[in-house]
């Protein structure tokens, strides 16, 4: 009798045909949000797949199932998560389409060619890196920074390149214990100190000067 109840129990859930119908059950039946998960990962699939333009109502509708469930923390992952994938869908599209077009695509043109909500393709446009379910993007981002560098170094030690290691030092925030510190707003040469200001109004000169002078140092130290 039981294993009949929760047969007609599933039943009743593969029945919900769209994200309304599944917003409104979860209203009225709080206690069964983690049965309606299955549904909504169903949809999910199917409009990435299919380009149905249903994944940002699902997502959302999914995160509320987890909050129900007392998982906020895996509510925000999904989110997050659903980002970075909306966020390369929609950056691959932009670009290739601005490489064929030499111009940007309208935000209805990105939905019409992804298949994402309009919704979707207009929070990312609109919203960009402030986001705030932007995490797993901007700790991608992070990560590669590093790698960034140390081509740059890479750039200058290779090429005898004194602007890209004038670059690398002022982007690493190098600084010396005994000879030269960056702090703050100053650059400190024993007991020279120069504002930024001061600096970037050096003479042309001058600052090519400095620049050799360094990138001299760095190869004597390598």
């Amino acid at each position: 009798m039981t294993k009949k109840k929760s047969l007609q129990k599933f039943t009743d859930i593969e029945k919900l045909e769209t994200v309304t119908d599944i917003d409104q059950f979860i209203e009225n039946n709080p206690e069964r949000a983690k049965e309606v998960l299955i549904k909504l990962e169903n949809i999910i699939n199917d409009s990435y797949a299919n380009k149905l333009g249903l994944e940002h109502k699902a997502i959302e509708l999914m995160a509320k199932c987890y909050t129900l469930m007392n998982k906020e923390e895996t509510a925000n992952i999904i989110r997050n998560t659903t980002y970075e994938i909306n966020h390369t869908i929609i950056g691959s599209f932009i670009h290739n389409y601005i490489c064929e077009n030499r111009g940007f695509p309208s935000i209805m043109t990105i939905n019409q060619e992804t298949g994402l909500s309009r919704q979707t393709v207009y929070s990312h446009i609109n919203n960009g890196f402030s986001d705030r379910f932007n995490s797993v993007v901007k700790g991608k981002i992070d990560y590669m920074i590093p790698k960034a560098l140390e081509k740059l170094y890479y750039i200058g030690i290779e090429d005898n390149n004194a602007t890209a290691l004038k670059h690398f030092i002022e982007l690493s925030g190098y600084s010396s214990k005994n000879n030269t510190t960056n702090v703050n707003n100053y650059i400190q040469i024993n007991n020279l100190k120069l504002s930024k200001e001061e600096f970037n109004q050096l003479p042309n000169e001058t600052l090519l000067e400095i620049e050799k002078i360094v990138s001299n140092s760095i190869q004597k130290i390598t």
